[in-house]
Formats: C-alpha cells, sequence, structure tokens
C-alpha cells in the first residue's frame, strides 16, 4: 500500500486531524456552544474527506494503472469499482 499513494501527505494530514479531534474534544469540556462544536466536526469530516482523495488516487495512479497493465484488467476493474464505492460511501 506505502507504494501506491503519498505516505508522508497522508501522515501529515492525520496527524492535523488528530489534532482537529482532540480540539473538538476539548471544546465540549470547555462548554463551547454546539453549532462550534458542529462546525470543527465538518472540517475534521472535510479533512478526512481529503486523505480518501490521496488514498484514492494514489489507487488509481499506481494499483489500478500496474493491474490492467500487467495483471487481470477485469480483476483491476473491480478492485477498482469497489474502491470508488467505497470513498462515495464516506460522503
Amino acid at each position: 500500500m506505502k507504494q501506491c499513494m503519498d505516505a508522508e501527505n497522508l501522515h501529515r494530514r492525520l496527524k492535523k486531524i488528530i489534532g482537529q479531534v482532540q480540539a473538538i474534544d476539548r471544546m465540549v469540556d470547555e462548554d463551547v456552544p454546539c453549532e462550534d462544536v458542529l462546525s470543527q466536526i465538518n472540517a475534521a469530516k472535510s479533512a478526512l474527506n481529503g486523505c480518501g482523495k490521496v488514498v484514492l488516487e494514489g489507487h488509481i495512479q499506481h494499483c489500478v494503472r500496474d493491474g490492467i497493465q500487467h495483471g487481470d484488467a477485469d480483476k483491476t476493474i473491480e478492485s477498482f469499482t469497489k474502491a470508488v464505492e467505497r470513498f462515495a460511501n464516506m460522503q
């Protein structure tokens, strides 16, 4: 999996999301208004969506390309379809 995506970029994004979620947790303890908490939850969700895009792009650029060129095209298309479905379910 590491070879098919920008792992450094993904790790950087995930660390930021971890910080966002920890901040949301603190907001709950600090009695921050609900709409502000919801805004931060939405920001974290959007950041996770961005991580999904990085993973999907890597899958397309490496796994799908390699599978079509050197492997079983039908199996590769099936794998690609699953990946797109899972990404779409994140929305």
